[in-house]
């Protein structure tokens, strides 16, 4: 009965109610329970795996870190993957020192103890692998009988070599035909291939494409730099049942105008098209992105020359289709196309708009507006914002006031003057923007209903750093959220103790906070989100010249769930912050002293 009750918590609840007692533990071991957790193993200092503990879970995931080659040997980790009967993914990037002796799994016994054992992983991932040659990785995969998904980014593999045919094997390199006459052989069973940061050549990709009963759903080519329209056109025409593609910094794409109607055209069960970095693309058909039926997940991130007009054609449809959308780094973006965004996309779960310097208060009023579902909101660097969109206030004209220079100077070492006679400020725009601000404080005192960003009840992750215009009253009264989970307030000169008080207080599951260059907090507020916020495991505070070693003191009492913690240069001393690491021993600690 516990086992089944805990179904419908999350991981981290379902990991705090493990730790009630033994007869909850043990529930919590239930292999159903197992299957979103993914355990990653770090290096022990002796060498030796666990003889059970973890192996009691009936692992399901397991991924390892880049181990090193006195740390870790074949014969354990032989004996590590025997006791591990109900594995679905293995990870082994990283892991240099296993492939250095080119003899990893040469002895028969072994391969066939891991061809009974291993017989249902789904997932092998072997990226950045420097030593991997072609009778390794022939051993290695045949002990997969049904690899549904394969990773081999940035491996380094040799393409346009005929030293090696199909039927050869070299035991110094990875040749691309080794790796292709894999695919042939599982073609059957494989789903997913990831050939990221790759030179993998057009004619390699074609190659690929052409393998008969292949029917591939995901594609990645992050960073393959040799990719061109050319290339890839010849894939989809080929490969129809793709559903998710990665071409992210894939720079020669986006040459040819009708590039999203050829991918639109040739793959109509697309879902999830990520292309960040990718700087052609806006010289593209934005507005063919209306031809993709299905798709609910989209990636732009620093594409230049995205105008609102295409935009809007391209993905402001009558039929609200996205639930992610990522566009942070798009300078010419502005408030128009959010507003329609916010109107017919109305199911959008993930919002990056971080760095797009023209959007104003009048994007945000539209996001809390209508995108009550939202779930990760990052607005960071949109100067423009301020409280009056965090308080959901809209002035009686509709129209936000431009609040510019407001915050001339602060937190800025330049050596201009505040009161400079030369360049003054516009008054008359700061007045109207005060005076906004105080209406707003009004009728929130009057419990007037407004639009605040605390409107977004399902928010799960919220970043507003570098936004120089929110203060302690729109972080003190809107950011409040039953789920939020990570909070990024870096960079804000107008926020003190009082707002991160408020924000300990009222986000009681916080596992991620952010606070760097936030000059003004002192030790109160570190004191608060270490006493309120239970399950804190990283907490960034570099850059914050008011806080004191008795902060230490009190996340050396506190912290005992911290996994991660900035201190960087802060007025600390190295004495108290040796001192702290002796109470925190599985905290990475990043402390870089002050440069006087």
């Amino acid at each position: 009965i516990i086992s089944y009750i805990m179904r419908f918590l999350n991981v981290p609840d379902r990991k705090e109610a493990a730790l009630v007692c033994k007869r909850w533990y043990n529930a919590s071991l239930d292999p159903v329970l197992q299957r979103d957790i993914i355990v990653k193993c770090r290096p022990p200092e002796n060498g030796m795996f666990p003889s059970f503990g973890l192996l009691g879970r009936k692992l399901t995931h397991l991924e390892f870190g880049n181990w090193d080659s006195k740390q870790i040997t074949e014969s354990t980790l032989m004996t590590f993957l025997s006791r591990c009967p109900s594995l679905e993914y293995l990870d082994l990037s990283d892991c240099n020192s296993l492939f250095l002796s080119g003899r990893f799994l040469s002895k028969d016994s072994d391969l066939q103890m891991l061809k009974e054992t291993l017989s249902g992983v789904r997932v092998l991932k072997l990226n950045r692998l420097r030593y991997m040659t072609d009778m390794v990785f022939e051993r290695l995969v045949s002990v997969f009988q049904n690899l549904e998904d394969v990773s081999i980014a940035s491996t380094h593999m040799i393409f346009g070599s005929d030293l090696y045919s199909v039927n050869q094997s070299s035991p110094a390199m990875l040749h691309f035909s080794a790796f292709l006459k894999f695919v042939q052989e599982n073609a059957q069973n494989l789903k997913h291939i990831d050939i990221s940061y790759t030179s993998v050549p057009n004619e390699a990709l074609g190659s690929l494409a052409m393998i008969n009963n292949l029917a591939l759903e995901k594609l990645s080519l992050r960073g393959c730099a040799e990719i061109s329209d050319k290339g890839l056109k010849n894939f989809v025409t080929h490969q129809h049942f793709l559903k998710i593609l990665d071409i992210s910094g894939c720079r020669e794409l986006g040459s040819s105008k009708d590039f999203f109607k050829t991918l639109a055209n040739n793959l109509p069960h697309l879902h999830t098209l990520i292309m960040r970095k990718c700087a052609r693309m806006g010289q593209c058909d934005i507005t063919s992105l209306a031809d993709f039926g299905s798709l609910h997940t989209l990636d732009m991130g620093e594409v230049l020359n995205l105008f609102d007009i295409d935009l809007i054609k391209g993905l402001c449809c009558q039929v609200p289709h996205l639930t992610r959308l990522a566009l942070p780094f798009c300078p010419d973006i502005t408030d128009a196309f959010v507003v329609e965004l916010c109107k017919t996309n109305y199911r959008l779960a993930e919002l990056d708009l971080s760095s797009c310097f023209k959007l104003t208060d009048i994007s945000l009023h539209a996001i809390t507006k209508s995108l009550t579902s939202l779930q990760v909101l990052r607005l960071s660097y949109c100067r423009e914002i301020s409280d009056i969109g965090i308080l959901g206030y809209l002035p009686e004209k509709g129209v936000v006031p431009r609040s510019s220079f407001d915050f001339d100077h602060d937190g800025c070492p330049c050596s201009r003057e505040r009161d400079s006679k030369i360049f003054r400020k516009p008054t008359g725009a700061i007045r109207e923007h005060k005076h906004c601000i105080s209406k707003a404080h009004n009728s929130l005192e009057n419990g007037e209903d407004m639009f605040m960003l605390s409107n977004l009840k399902s928010l799960q992750v919220l970043d507003l750093s570098y936004c120089p215009r929110i203060t302690d009253t729109g972080v003190t009264e809107a950011v409040r959220f039953p789920e939020l989970s990570s909070l990024s307030l870096n960079g804000l000169p107008k926020m003190k103790d009082r707002a991160v008080v408020a924000v300990a207080r009222h986000n009681p599951i916080l596992k991620e906070v952010k606070l760097s260059y936030n000059m003004a907090i002192t030790d109160v507020a570190v004191a608060e989100l270490m006493m309120r916020c239970t399950r804190l495991s990283t907490l960034d505070v570099s850059q914050c010249g008011s806080l004191t070693d008795k902060c230490l003191q009190i996340i050396a009492a506190k912290g005992n769930r911290l996994r991660h913690l900035d201190l960087s240069f802060n007025n600390l001393t190295l004495r108290e912050v040796l001192a702290m690491e002796l109470y925190l021993p599985k905290t990475k600690i990043l402390y870089r002293p002050e440069i006087v």
